[in-house]
């Protein structure tokens, strides 16, 4: 075992160290998340939960990158990228039907659900000494959830959002690890609810939908064109009591809305990135 571990540190070690260049890049990843959602009255007693568990497994999704990197004279670095994720499986629902009086825990079913998520942003790095570098940016992003608890009730979670993020680099030889921290703030966040039978498609404007989120990312430069990456996140998310809207079930008429809830979600993600 010794031996490898040699191997390995040799590895990271030895040879040329890969300096920055300006030029293009694309990155293609396979992603893995968990998700731990709750939704809660206004006494915060909770309502339902969607959670992956041991049967259905995690989310599994892609996530696509492309960027345009800009190496100034002062070694400093500025980057220009867009990123789109998407992923899909299913989670266990615990709560109550619709209309039901009988609380959290009296019906568990399954839930489909699809997540999608692109941003674009801009990124400055101020590159120290000993291989720190800090790095902050802002993009512009969309995140949408399609919640299927049912084919006669679908949701989808939508909304626009702001992120800010400040972060930190540590590089030595071929290796880094980063530490990113990225706030979403959004903007007009709504809830659909699709037509079935007896509803038209109706929407209600949801209180807030603010993310924050922070990433561990490991990178190794396999060569000078070429990286390879591993990265944790976890997200937790708040989502605002929304508004009312008319809804009919089984022929009778009520006045439905979206309660606030959290997420605490966490990601993994394995991939490369190819330089041209």
């Amino acid at each position: 075992m010794k031996k490898y571990l040699v191997i390995l540190l040799a590895l990271l070690l030895s040879s040329t160290v890969y300096a920055k260049e300006s030029g293009y890049s694309v990155s293609t990843a396979l992603v893995g998340m968990s998700m731990d959602y709750r939704e809660y009255d206004d006494n915060d007693k909770i309502l339902d939960s969607e959670k992956s568990t041991a049967n259905s497994g995690a989310l599994i999704g892609l996530d696509l990158g492309f960027a345009y990197t800009k190496v100034l004279d002062s070694g400093n670095y500025a980057m220009l990228g867009a990123n789109m994720k998407v992923l899909s499986g299913e989670t266990e629902y615990v709560g109550s039907l619709l209309t039901s009086s009988s609380g959290y825990g009296s019906y568990i079913g399954t839930t489909k659900n699809v997540i999608f998520d692109t941003a674009i942003d801009y990124r400055f790095s101020h590159v120290l000494q000993g291989g720190f570098a800090l790095n902050y940016g802002l993009g512009i992003g969309y995140r949408s959830w399609r919640r299927e608890l049912s084919p006669s009730q679908v949701e989808v979670y939508k909304w626009f959002s702001i992120r800010p993020q400040v972060g930190a680099l540590y590089t030595i030889s071929r290796f880094s690890v980063g530490l990113d921290v990225e706030y979403q703030y959004g903007l007009n966040p709504q809830m659909d609810i699709l037509a079935n039978s007896e509803n038209k498609e109706t929407s209600v404007n949801l209180g807030g939908a603010n993310i924050l989120q922070v990433c561990l990312p490991f990178t190794l430069s396999v060569h000078e064109k070429v990286d390879l990456f591993v990265a944790y996140t976890y997200q937790h998310q708040v989502i605002g009591k929304s508004d009312s809207t008319p809804y009919v079930i089984n022929g009778t008429e009520y006045s439905i809305l979206e309660p606030k809830s959290t997420a605490n979600n966490q990601y993994a993600k394995f991939g490369a990135t190819f330089k041209f």
